[in-house]
């Protein structure tokens, strides 16, 4: 289950979102585009690890996501919204021998997939005419793709990831602010700090000195924090509006 599953995924929810347009009034569809940044806060800093006479540090890289939205304004200062995501996370693995540091050396790289199903509530405070800054909560319902394997480029890391649950959940929430115009549509920008509730994967190192003889490391349970820069933009609303006249 990986990226050639989300188009479909994508359908789905737009087809879910059009048949609620025409119960709901002031619903937006957006897409989100955004960043998972490697930070040391949040539970996102690097793990050093050591075994006998080798040693493994695993570090985030920077990620991505990106998807669909729906937000549907409840009042002038409260609306909630809900979608689907596509999540990568990228990981960066560094390795060495403590004896020979100088010979003994490898690196690795991997990426985790997952797709989260996010329902928030936002509270808006007026700053401007047309500028509003966002506060927001929720809940993701997350869902894990398959498992990851990979192997160094001198081939002395071995490495494999497997899911640690098909479906977690995680504690999200968002700062940002927001310009809306009414024929342009909504252009949102902000922050937000997502913690899954569990372990999002399991993660087995071995570190080898030939091809026999290697060190073998104790599972490393992945948490999956993460702190993103996100950027919105959600279709005018008479553009909404238009297409329930029809």
């Amino acid at each position: 289950m990986r990226l050639k599953y989300f188009p479909l995924l994508l359908l789905i929810v737009a087809s879910i979102s059009y048949g609620q347009k025409g119960n709901v009034k002031n619903s937006q569809v957006g897409f989100l585009l955004g960043s998972l940044v490697p930070v040391n806060y949040f539970g996102i800093s690097a793990i050093e690890l050591s075994a006998n006479n080798s040693s493994l540090k695993l570090e985030n890289q920077l990620g991505y996501n990106f998807g669909m939205v729906l937000k549907t304004d409840l009042t002038r200062k409260f609306s909630l919204e809900s979608g689907i995501i596509f999540y990568q996370r990228n990981f960066k693995l560094t390795g060495s021998s403590s004896n020979q540091s100088s010979i003994l050396r490898d690196t690795s790289s991997f990426s985790y997939i997952s797709y989260g199903f996010p329902i928030k509530s936002i509270v808006y405070v007026q700053l401007g005419n047309d500028f509003y800054m966002r506060n927001s909560i929720g809940f993701n319902l997350d869902f894990y793709a398959s498992a990851v394997a990979s192997k160094g480029e001198n081939l002395r890391i071995d490495h494999y990831s497997e899911r640690a649950r098909w479906i977690n959940g995680s504690v999200c929430g968002n700062l940002g602010v927001e310009k809306r115009d009414s024929k342009l549509g909504t252009f949102y920008i902000g922050a937000e700090v997502n913690i899954p509730i569990s372990s999002i994967a399991v993660t087995r190192l071995k570190f080898y000195y030939d091809g026999v003889i290697y060190d073998n490391y104790d599972p490393i349970f992945l948490s999956g924090n993460y702190f993103g820069i996100k950027l919105k933009y959600y279709l005018p609303v008479y553009m909404e509006s238009k297409k329930d006249d029809d």
